[in-house]
Parts: C-alpha cells; sequence; structure tokens
C-alpha cells in the first residue's frame, strides 16, 4: 500500500466517522433520465437508489454514492451534496416517497458507522494481443455503508441488481443498493454477525 492508498483510505474513515450523532432530516435517490419518468426503486426491505442517495442532515448534505476511488467499484462517502458528483442533465431524483421506510428514521442521529471492505484478486494484466505484463493483485474495496439508527439499521450497498431478478444483487457494482433488513444482507453474501445483525 503506497502513502497515496494510506491518505484515502483515511480521508475515507474520517468521513465515515463523521456521520455519527448526525441527524437525517431527508433523503433522496437519484437516478438516470434515461430509466423514464418513473423508475422502479421500491422493492420493500431494499431500494435501488441506482447514482445514489443524498442524506440531508442538521449538520449538512452527505452524499452516499459508487466510486472507482478503491477500484473497481465501491462505496462511497463525501460532505458535499449529490450534485458535485452527477450529471444534472442526466439524472433525476426518484425517491423515496413520504411513506417509505425512511420516514421511521428520520430526525433520528446516526449511533454508529460501520464500512464492510472485500479483498479482491485483479489481473493479470495483459496487453489486447493477450501479452501478460503485470502479475494479479489484492486491492480493498469498501463495498457497503452501515448507519445505526434507534430505529434500526440502514446499509447501502455498492452493488447492482440482476435486471430479470431485482432482489439478486451483484457485488461490486456501479450502482447502490438501500437495505433495510438483516437477512437480506445476507442473502446478498454478507455473513459477518457485527456487520448484517
Amino acid at each position: 500500500m503506497t502513502n497515496n492508498d494510506v491518505d484515502v483510505r483515511a480521508g475515507f474513515d474520517r468521513r465515515v466517522d463523521s456521520l455519527r450523532g448526525r441527524r437525517v432530516l431527508a433523503v433522496d435517490y437519484w437516478d438516470l433520465c434515461s430509466a423514464g419518468p418513473e423508475p422502479e426503486w421500491d422493492f420493500d426491505e431494499c431500494h435501488h437508489a441506482v447514482m445514489g442517495a443524498q442524506l440531508m442532515t442538521d449538520a449538512g448534505p452527505v452524499t452516499v454514492t459508487w466510486t472507482a476511488t478503491f477500484y473497481p467499484y465501491g462505496v462511497e462517502v463525501f460532505l458535499e451534496p449529490i450534485a458535485r458528483y452527477l450529471d444534472e442533465d442526466g439524472t433525476q431524483r426518484v425517491g423515496p416517497g413520504a411513506d417509505s421506510r425512511w420516514k421511521a428514521l428520520l430526525g433520528q442521529p446516526v449511533r454508529d458507522a460501520k464500512v464492510s471492505w472485500d479483498r479482491f484478486t485483479i489481473g493479470p494484466t495483459m496487453r489486447s494481443n493477450g501479452q501478460v505484463i503485470g502479475p494479479p493483485y489484492d486491492v480493498d474495496v469498501p463495498t457497503a455503508l452501515r448507519l445505526d439508527f434507534d430505529g434500526g439499521p440502514v446499509w447501502f450497498v455498492a452493488g447492482t441488481p440482476q435486471f430479470q431478478e431485482p432482489y439478486d444483487v451483484f457485488i461490486p457494482g456501479d450502482e447502490i443498493v438501500v437495505v433495510f433488513a438483516a437477512s437480506k444482507m445476507r442473502q446478498m453474501g454478507y455473513v459477518d454477525p457485527t456487520f448484517a445483525e
């Protein structure tokens, strides 16, 4: 791990740590405009936020989205409005509605914030002619963020729901899935009881 990698990880950890104690006042999900006027996002125990979520807190906006910061995709937290990370002409707010699962959590402080890191092997690196130019290497990727409220936990997963089976999620992925049930997290492969209970 290089010094730059250590700095990037430390900055990420500081942003996640800063979520503790913030009260979430409102939540917005964002999708691509090409998804149509009313794309489906509510799958009961999980919501499909696609491009990410903006949490309006008592200490300012928080963006939870996916990036390639840690390669290949991973959940990311920014202490800024989501508009700084999206093309406003190509995206639209899609939810959640007033009666979503967020209703019971709004106004509550974040009691704890945790991240699940997964290790992936990348490579080997090859040229287009098939010549190997680099060995495989391992990367650690933050695939999910857990926020704990008095009303229960909420997870933000960098994953892509499968087209025919939106309840099946490929992780890591270039979309955000918001999960409200530990059983769904376990179904998605998160088996650490300190993270998925």
